[in-house]
């Protein structure tokens, strides 16, 4: 190297101890180090960009930014960096998974996605902070038909995957959309031992057997019920008779402004709390969002191939642990000035965050790369998992704070 880059350093450390069981060459882990070094400066997946700015940073002893992005291309192409060995581990250090306090569970959300109409990404994350940290994924290509028993041996292969990452006795809570309120996906659940807290449509053909025997239209039965704006209920019956009948709990709520009720099913209790569960599925969208557009522009990506996307996914997932590490630093740090701020003639009124734990890691990136904070170490660590989304957290801190100014001894 031709000059000496701190964050590139942290980052190659990093992945040289996780790879080391796996014995990954060191030029393997080099460029690996490089790519997500240059991801997360760039902060885009075009490889055009990533090469400029790593050429800028004068990291390589490369003479032309061309030069440095054959070498990208050349780590999209190396079949040592695969996520089982090259992050994976990662996981079982960083995530305190020790810190559950949420009732002692493990809240994973499943979800899908695309890339255009190029490829078509299913991954199982960690909502934290009201983001979401990729722990398990897997890709094939969009719009092409799949041969028979291809998508099911995919998500058996995934879920087998997150089975061997989560620390066991622990319960773990899946959360998912309507998509996934069909049986197969249920019952393999149930096979692991995790529990689920899913939505269910209510506008198709679902039809609901209740505790009397007597079979009803979902939608009917709910629309009894629910029918309408502030209006819930929570009950049990069956569900799914084409596969023949599965024993759920519902729980329903007609929020407003929202068209229609959310309905969740779930083998748990049927409570009012499997909904605050639920709604941690809704984390995920930030991820995808991250990944996509307003973190490493995914979408721009010309990257070809699967095997080139597979690597370069390993190269997010990097970046986006990375970025949530540092945001969560800044996070506490946000607190701690609040919490010492003096008290003001007239409290403000309390107000959500203005940047996401994602936003305020690429800040933090920034300042390592650029001059203010080259010396900071990179703290590897992501404290309870389980908290409430880092919005809600800062609003409380205000208030708690504001109601403090007022308070005379």
């Amino acid at each position: 190297m031709s000059a000496s880059l701190p964050l590139y350093h942290t980052i190659s450390q990093r992945i040289q101890a996780t790879t080391a069981p796996a014995r990954l060459p060191l030029p393997s882990v080099r460029r690996l180090a490089l790519l997500v070094t240059g991801l997360v400066a760039a902060q885009s997946t075009v490889l055009a960009r990533i090469a400029t700015e790593l050429f800028a940073l004068n990291l390589t002893a490369a003479v032309t930014a061309e030069h440095v992005g054959r070498r990208l291309r050349r780590t999209l192409s190396d079949p040592l960096l695969i996520a089982e060995e090259c992050y994976q581990p990662l996981l079982h250090s960083v995530i305190a998974w020790p810190s559950v306090t949420h009732k002692g569970r493990i809240i994973v959300a499943i979800d899908e996605s695309s890339k255009e109409e190029v490829l078509h990404l299913f991954r199982a994350s960690l909502p934290y902070w009201g983001n979401t940290v990729p722990l398990v994924w897997t890709i094939w290509e969009q719009n092409v038909p799949l041969p028979e028993g291809a998508y099911w041996a995919m998500v058996d292969a995934l879920l087998a995957r997150l089975a061997l990452l989560l620390p066991a006795g622990l319960p773990v809570w899946i959360v998912a959309d309507r998509f996934y309120a069909i049986a197969p996906f249920l019952d393999r659940l149930t096979a692991y031992g995790w529990h689920w807290a899913i939505r269910i449509t209510t506008t198709g053909s679902h039809r609901f057997r209740d505790a009397r025997g007597r079979e009803w239209a979902l939608k009917e039965y709910l629309a009894r019920r629910v029918g309408g704006v502030g209006q819930q209920w929570k009950g049990g019956g069956w569900v799914l008779k084409q596969a023949g009948w599965r024993r759920v709990r519902l729980v329903a709520c007609w929020g407003t402004g929202e068209a229609e009720a959310l309905v969740v099913i779930t083998d748990g209790a049927a409570r009012w709390q499997v909904l605050d569960t639920y709604a941690r599925r809704f984390w995920i969208e930030p991820g995808f969002r991250s990944d996509k557009k307003r973190g490493w522009q995914w979408e721009e990506s010309q990257v070809q191939g699967l095997a080139h996307h597979a690597v370069l996914l390993l190269a997010m997932a990097w970046a986006s642990l990375l970025a949530l590490c540092l945001g969560v630093v800044e996070a506490r740090a946000c607190l701690g000035r609040l919490a010492a701020r003096p008290r003001p003639g007239r409290a403000p009124h309390p107000r959500p965050a203005r940047e996401s734990l994602f936003t305020l890691g690429l800040v933090a990136i920034r300042t390592c790369l650029y001059g203010r904070r080259k010396r900071r170490r990179v703290q590897w660590h992501l404290p309870e998992i389980n908290a409430l989304s880092w919005s809600e957290r800062w609003y409380q801190a205000q208030s708690l704070w504001s109601l403090s100014q007022t308070v005379r001894p």
